[in-house]
C-alpha cells in the first residue's frame, strides 16, 4: 500500500463503520483511479456499493480484486456478498468456501458462508454449522450470534434463536440489529390478548432506533406493530356490537349489556396496553392515529352510539347495535390502512 493511499483507505473504512458508504466511495474513488490494482481498496469499494445497493457495479469491483489477488479470502469475501445480491447463490456460497479453505481460522470467512447459505434459503443446515463455526472462532463477536440466530429462525427454532440474539445484546448491548430482531419475535406473534408481549416488542423496536435511526426496517414494524393494536381494538367493539344487535329483538336487558361492553371492553384493552408503553411511544401512537382522520370519526360515532344504546328506547336498540357494528367494522378495516410516515 503506497503512503498516499493509506490515509484515505483508513477514512475509508471509518466511514463504512459510521454507516456512511457514499463518503466511503468518494475517499476510495482516487485511490482506485490512481492504483486500479489496489486490492484493499477494491474489497472496500465493494462493501460500500453494496450498501448503495448497486450490486452490478460492487460485482465488477469485486471481480476485479479477485482476479488482482486470487488467493485474497478477503477479496472472495466481497464478492460472495456481491453475488448474493445479485441472487446467484451457488456461486456466492462456492466462493465463500473458497475464502474458507484460504482462511479456516478467520470466523468472519465462517460467517460470510454462513449468510452466503441462509441466504440461498435452501441449505440451513449447512448454515448452521458455518454459524456455529465462527461463533467457535470468536464468541465475543455479536454480528456472529445474531447470524447464528437468523439461521435458528430459519430451522424454525424460535426459542435458540432468541437466546442467540440475548447473547448478541450482552456483548454489545447497543446492538440495533439485534434489538430488532428479538422485538420481532414478540410483534410478530398473532395472540390478541399477549398485550404485554406485544408493548414489549414495541419497546425494544423504539431502543432500536434509538440505536440507529436509519433502521427503516425497525420503523416499519413498528407501525405495524402500532397497527395491529388499534385493529385488535377495533375487533372487540365490532364482536360486542355485533352480538348485542343479535340479542336486541329478544333481549333488551341483554342487549344493553352487550353495548356496555361494547363501549367500555375496548377501552379497558387500550389502557393495559398503554400502561406498558412508555410517554414517548403513547405519543407516537397518536402520530399513527392521528393520521387517519377517517377511522377516529368513525371510531367516535361508533362510541357514541354505544353509548345511547345503553339508554335508548328499546325499539332503537336493533338499529343503533347494527348501524354500531357496521360502523366498527368500518373502523377496523381504516385503521388496518394507516399510512405510513
Amino acid at each position: 500500500m503506497t503512503q498516499s493511499a493509506t490515509q484515505p483507505i483508513a477514512m475509508a473504512r471509518v466511514q463504512l463503520q459510521r454507516g456512511d458508504p457514499g463518503a466511503a466511495a468518494e475517499l476510495l474513488g482516487p485511490v482506485l483511479a490512481a492504483e486500479p490494482d489496489h486490492v484493499t481498496a477494491l474489497v472496500l469499494m465493494t462493501h460500500a456499493q453494496l450498501a448503495l445497493e448497486k450490486p452490478e457495479l460492487a460485482y465488477e469491483v469485486a471481480t476485479r480484486a479477485v482476479q488482482h489477488a486470487p488467493g485474497s479470502a478477503e477479496a472472495l469475501t466481497a464478492l460472495s456478498r456481491a453475488l448474493t445480491a445479485l441472487g446467484r447463490h451457488d456461486e456466492a456460497i462456492a466462493t465463500a468456501q473458497a475464502a474458507v479453505a484460504r482462511q479456516a481460522e478467520n470466523p468472519y470467512r465462517h460467517n460470510r458462508l454462513a449468510w452466503a447459505l441462509l441466504e440461498a434459503g435452501n441449505r440451513p443446515v449447512d448454515a448452521e454449522h458455518a454459524a456455529r463455526e465462527a461463533v467457535r472462532l470468536d464468541p465475543e463477536e455479536a454480528d456472529f450470534r445474531i447470524t447464528y440466530a437468523m439461521v435458528m429462525k430459519q430451522l424454525n427454532l424460535p426459542q435458540r434463536a432468541r437466546e442467540a440474539l440475548r447473547d448478541a445484546l450482552r456483548l454489545a448491548p447497543d446492538n440495533a440489529i439485534a434489538r430488532h430482531e428479538l422485538a420481532a419475535f414478540d410483534v410478530a406473534h398473532r395472540n390478541p390478548f399477549a398485550l404485554t408481549r406485544l408493548a414489549r416488542g414495541v419497546t425494544g423496536l423504539v431502543a432500536a432506533l434509538r440505536a440507529d435511526p436509519r433502521q427503516e426496517a425497525s420503523r416499519h414494524l413498528l407501525d405495524a406493530a402500532l397497527r395491529q393494536f388499534l385493529v385488535y381494538t377495533a375487533i372487540i367493539m365490532v364482536v360486542f356490537a355485533y352480538l348485542g344487535w343479535r340479542v336486541s329483538d329478544d333481549s333488551t336487558a341483554w342487549a344493553r349489556v352487550l353495548a356496555a361492553t361494547a363501549f367500555l371492553a375496548p377501552a379497558g384493552y387500550a389502557g393495559y396496553f398503554l400502561a406498558r408503553l412508555d410517554r414517548v411511544l403513547r405519543s407516537y401512537l397518536k402520530e399513527v392515529l392521528a393520521r387517519q382522520r377517517t377511522a377516529s370519526i368513525a371510531a367516535a360515532l361508533t362510541l357514541a352510539m354505544l353509548l345511547v344504546a345503553t339508554v335508548a328506547p328499546a325499539g332503537w336498540l336493533p338499529g343503533l347495535l347494527g348501524a354500531a357494528s357496521l360502523a366498527g367494522f368500518a373502523v377496523r378495516i381504516l385503521t388496518s390502512m394507516v399510512p405510513r410516515l
